[in-house]
């Protein structure tokens, strides 16, 4: 089929926000589980997303740190490639960030990619004293730091002068394993963010939405790589996922969390992965005729849906 089949790890405790989901606690312990069984059944990609506070399931629920979950997630597993989805820009300083992704592409030994946003939840930046800037002055920020991290990851010694960053006499020792460097992402759908693909990464992280919405996005992306003499860049979307043996059976059970929210279950149904084995992969081959690389379902409760799907999904992929 050619597309790469991931999955966000629970770390929020599910993804329906107001609603209560029959998942785990999120401790270490059990996101270690569920990352090794993902890995055994042939997902080929973690991602995790990068939050200070629980946007989820609240502030006071548990949010661990995505950086560090990430880590020991790569020293214990082999084979998946490792994301975020994605580090907010605002949380770790450029050239530092260079070099802990650097030391995080030696653990995992060359799994590492590097995805990164501009942020969007204001409360939190202000829970633990962070800066929080209007929307375009966080993109341009945000271009600074990927071209700073690149620079860093290919360049012997690094010499920046931004707007926002300066960099004097930088060096990164030891260098990433990836050669020339780690792939980097960003994640965003808004003009500018689209402008800071086209102009700066390798791949581009979505936001959920219809075929034919997506399918508008990636040719508009390509538009704009060929104006500016680039190569296809990487392409990936994630899902809210509801597996079952059919696909009533998949509705219903969404049905039966979302309760009367019609909105959220329509909405569901029309951009996340809901239904049988065999309709979701339907659905992953036409992301793949379009041109997505990886798909990324958001699964809960997470060790139950893998289950389910290494014995209907994972066959049909």
């Amino acid at each position: 089929m050619g597309v790469k089949l991931g999955i966000f790890l629970p770390i929020y405790g599910g993804w329906l926000r107001g609603i209560e989901e029959v998942e785990e606690v999120p401790t270490y312990s059990y996101l270690k589980r569920v990352a090794s069984r993902a890995e055994e059944i042939g997902v080929d990609s973690i991602w995790v997303p990068d939050h200070l506070l629980n946007p989820i399931k609240g502030e006071r629920c548990r949010c661990p740190d995505a950086w560090t979950i990430l880590s020991a997630i790569a020293a214990d597993t082999n084979r998946v490639e490792l994301f975020h989805a994605c580090l907010n820009q605002a949380f770790r300083y450029p050239s530092v960030l260079a070099k802990m992704g650097a030391t995080l592409d030696d653990v995992s030994n060359g799994r590492f990619r590097l995805v990164l946003g501009a942020g969007w939840f204001e409360k939190e930046f202000r829970a633990y004293g962070l800066t929080w800037e209007d929307h375009d002055t966080r993109i341009a920020r945000s271009k600074e730091q990927v071209q700073i991290v690149k620079a860093f990851w290919t360049q012997r010694n690094v010499n920046y002068r931004g707007k926002f960053y300066e960099v004097s006499d930088g060096v990164l020792e030891p260098p990433p394993v990836q050669k020339p460097r780690p792939p980097v992402w960003w994640a965003g759908d808004s003009e500018p963010s689209r402008e800071l693909v086209a102009d700066e990464v390798d791949g581009w992280l979505m936001m959920a939405s219809t075929v034919e919405s997506l399918k508008e996005k990636i040719a508009d992306m390509n538009r704009r790589l060929e104006k500016r003499g680039r190569s296809k860049i990487m392409y990936a979307v994630p899902g809210r996922t509801f597996i079952d043996e059919t696909d009533e059976k998949a509705r219903n059970r969404l049905r039966n969390l979302v309760k009367t929210n019609v909105e959220v279950f329509n909405n569901i149904c029309s951009v996340g992965f809901v239904g049988s084995a065999a309709s979701i992969a339907e659905r992953i081959a036409k992301l793949a005729e379009i041109g997505f690389d990886y798909v990324v379902f958001q699964i809960t409760p997470a060790l139950q849906t893998l289950d389910y799907m290494e014995k209907q999904l994972m066959p049909l992929l």
